[in-house]
């Protein structure tokens, strides 16, 4: 074969290469885009999956959407009202004291059943909460003062205890109706969830959803 067939032939593969290279880029680019949009779907949903089982599914995408629902609250546009209150020991503690941190704000009382229950996941959220140091979990009871609701607490408890009786920061500020009632208050001051009802605060769901506020 003489040395021009030869070259002729080399350009003709190196065409037909670039061909199947521009062949198989055309193929694959939509492939890996949706590949990489399968992905990060997965990741979305890995990520709300926590708050959607805590809300359920047509409160987190009513709420996801914007809209305001009779029970809970999902979103970053209102500050959390500064308070000071008196905690199990006597002392004052006042919210802006401790920002910095993620707090989760339980309002409960004794003679709501539900709460008593309820209590003992806050009692192991806040040991946690301890041990990891990221964020504080306060419990605001709506009864007179410590000697009326310690007999539900064990001795080593950890939980931050504040006593609102005359309600006027449950209430007032915070508008609760309905015990028990949990919010999301983050490291900024703003609340980022409100959850109505009773849930298991000590499971591996619920530091998840906090940890999404971090």
């Amino acid at each position: 074969m003489s040395p021009k067939n030869r070259e002729q032939q080399a350009k003709t593969r190196r065409s037909h290469e670039l061909v199947a290279g521009l062949v198989v880029l055309m193929l694959g680019a939509p492939l890996c885009f949706l590949f990489s949009r399968a992905m990060a779907d997965g990741e979305h949903r890995r990520l709300e999956a926590p708050l959607r089982a805590m809300l359920g599914d047509a409160s987190f995408e009513a709420l996801s959407r914007g809209e305001k629902t009779e029970t809970n609250y999902l979103g970053d546009g209102l500050s959390a009202p500064d308070f000071t209150l008196t905690d199990q020991d006597g002392k004052p503690w006042k919210l802006s004291d401790h920002r910095g941190k993620v707090l989760v704000l339980n309002f409960w009382t004794m003679t709501c059943q539900p709460c008593v229950e309820e209590m003992p996941s806050l009692v192991t959220l806040a040991a946690i909460a301890k041990a990891r140091g990221d964020f504080e979990v306060v419990a605001v009871s709506a009864d007179q003062d410590w000697p009326s609701v310690q007999p539900i607490f064990p001795p080593n408890s950890t939980l931050k205890v504040l006593f609102d009786p005359d309600r006027k920061l449950i209430s007032g500020k915070y508008g609760t109706r309905l015990f028990p009632e949990t919010w999301i208050i983050d490291a900024d001051g703003v609340i980022r969830l409100r959850i109505d009802g009773a849930r298991d605060w000590a499971a591996a769901l619920s530091i998840s959803a906090i940890e999404r506020f971090f």
